[in-house]
């Protein structure tokens, strides 16, 4: 995905410079269908000042609007290749991570979800940077349940689950960072939440952590399918990129592909 560079350099400025609104508003839960979906939690929406705008819907970054209207059919592209692996080799949980942080990770799940949203499919975003956890800041979410009080705590995972009917997409966020990431992920917890969600929705999107943070080893995902490392190019070397693809698949987790973005 070269080609989304240029985009989401010009783009960049445009996220750093939103801001969501402090106010909050209530948006009513609304249940999924009855084939078998997780009930969603309350969400809690930032008030827009712009009275068009409704609150019962998400606050997109302006970024993903940009990708989607200069970009979009590389993330078509992207999108069919995902489904082509879900058909042919069973890849319903796939995780994308990166080398460092800073490499538009985050900014490319949340398009690409929404690309795979206009699909009949039931397809959840889930926050799994367990060092720096960005969804809910990103969407404007102010959930009072979040994945790591599912499996820290022991909170319900429908009380998690946020959907957006308009958007026709569901999320997972996170409320705060885990100080314990290895145990975490090799919880009780983590594994049946992980192995619920895979019954209940078609895909999952896991936003993961980067695999080398300062000098910490990498963390890897159980649970997971096949991985999709994203990197730019400017800012991590292809030897960075080959280690990454060794920890990937030494850990069991198959590389379904590379996806380049910007510096």
């Amino acid at each position: 995905m070269r080609e989304v560079d240029e985009a989401l350099s010009r783009a960049f400025a445009i996220k750093e410079a939103s801001t969501p609104s402090t106010a909050e508003a209530h948006a009513a839960p609304r249940r999924p269908s009855s084939k078998g979906a997780a009930r969603p939690s309350r969400v809690f929406l930032p008030r827009s000042p712009e009275p068009e705008t409704s609150p019962s819907r998400l606050a997109w970054p302006e970024i993903v609007a940009v990708l989607e209207s200069e970009w979009g059919d590389r993330f078509l592209q992207m999108g069919d290749r995902v489904l082509e692996a879900r058909e042919r080799a069973g890849v319903r949980v796939l995780l994308f991570t990166s080398c460092h942080r800073a490499e538009g990770r985050s900014t490319l799940v949340l398009t690409l979800a929404r690309t795979l949203a206009r699909r009949p499919l039931r397809t959840l975003v889930v926050d799994a940077d367990l060092t720096g956890p960005m969804l809910a800041r990103s969407l404007g979410l102010r959930p009072k349940v979040g994945l790591d009080d599912v499996v820290e705590e022991g909170a319900a995972l429908d009380d998690a689950i946020v959907e957006s009917a308009a958007d026709n997409l569901w999320f997972l966020p996170m409320r705060s960072a885990v100080s314990r990431p290895r145990d975490f992920l090799a919880s009780a917890g983590w594994t049946c939440a992980m192995a619920r969600l895979r019954r209940e929705f078609d895909l999952v999107l896991v936003d993961g952590s980067p695999l080398f943070t300062g000098l910490s080893a990498a963390v890897l995902h159980n649970s997971v399918d096949a991985a999709v490392l994203v990197h730019s190019r400017d800012a991590t070397s292809g030897r960075s990129i080959l280690r990454a693809r060794e920890v990937l698949e030494g850990g069991g987790v198959p590389l379904l592909g590379l996806a380049e973005t910007f510096a």
